[in-house]
């Protein structure tokens, strides 16, 4: 990855290996419009770099991608398994939106507003996101749902999502 800001970096996806013979690569993608792949490059951990020159979906919650420089079944192979990542500063955030990636160190605070805890991860459920929240060295996971929490400058737990984080932290 490029000397960016590590914050404006998220995790977009993981390839799962070839589609066809001519080195589409199947992805598992958690964006909600595929389309942003083509904006910018995707970027794996260790630095490799490519372009999305076309996506369609293939089933399963997957969608194959031509990647830029990946011509055939073999180079598609040897991308199984890779993390990507893009980029997220320059993407339009409508207002009321986050990403689920920015919640990760964010304060938690019940109702009445006094600290519970803390956000150490996100987690994709079938269902959708949910934060997993240390609480006295014990982890919950809450959805990221109106229904559950409030997210501004710090994330509120409504009564519903108070109920659920207890009773997963016991």
């Amino acid at each position: 990855m490029t000397k960016k800001n590590a914050q404006d970096w998220v995790t977009v996806g993981a390839l799962r290996g070839p589609h066809g013979l001519r080195g589409m690569v199947k992805a598992k993608i958690g964006l909600d419009d595929p389309d942003m792949l083509l904006s910018g490059p995707v970027v794996a951990e260790d630095g490799r770099q490519w372009r999305v020159k076309k996506w369609q979906q293939v089933g399963q919650g997957l969608l194959a991608l031509q990647l830029e420089g990946v011509a055939s079944i073999e180079a598609a192979e040897g991308l199984r398994g890779i993390a990507i990542k893009m980029d997220r500063s320059g993407w339009a955030v409508d207002e009321g939106e986050v990403f689920v990636a920015a919640l990760v160190g964010m304060v938690v605070r019940d109702a009445v507003g006094d600290e519970v805890g803390r956000v150490v991860a996100v987690t994709e459920l079938p269902a959708g996101p949910a934060v997993e929240i240390e609480v006295n060295g014990k982890r919950g996971l809450v959805p990221v749902a109106v229904e559950f929490m409030a997210v501004a400058e710090s994330i509120t737990l409504t009564e519903l999502g108070e109920d659920v984080l207890q009773v997963a932290v016991g």
